[in-house]
């Protein structure tokens, strides 16, 4: 079944969007993989559906880096993805056995798509 899963927003403040996003959404800090950035994951009944990242990493683009949707299969939608001639890249979450497909789409979109656990 497919899903949404998170928005990755990128911010200046990220200490102060925590804050105010705690507040007024009823968000919590949970944990976060062993990234090479400083950020927050924020849960919504134990769910990390808001990720909180520096506005200066790579490939900030306004505020909203990308949208994440949960549920494929690596090899499958690769190969869909291949077939279409739609480029995209795949990488894993750190410090886990998730891999996960990237899309660049028109207009600077980027869509995340969580893709099942693997075996590496």
């Amino acid at each position: 079944m497919i899903r949404f899963d998170h928005v990755n927003i990128r911010v200046t403040d990220q200490e102060a969007v925590r804050d105010f996003l705690v507040a007024v959404v009823g968000v919590a800090v949970g944990p976060r993989p062993n990234f090479s950035f400083h950020g927050y994951w924020l849960y919504l009944n134990d769910i990390p559906v808001i990720h909180l990242a520096p506005r200066d990493h790579e490939g900030a683009v306004g505020w909203v880096n990308h949208i994440a949707f949960h549920g494929f299969d690596v090899d499958r939608k690769s190969a869909e993805l291949k077939a279409a001639g739609i480029p995209f890249r795949v990488q894993w979450l750190a410090d886990t056995d998730t891999p996960q497909i990237f899309v660049e789409g028109p207009e600077g979109v980027r869509i995340e798509l969580q893709c099942l656990r693997a075996v590496r």
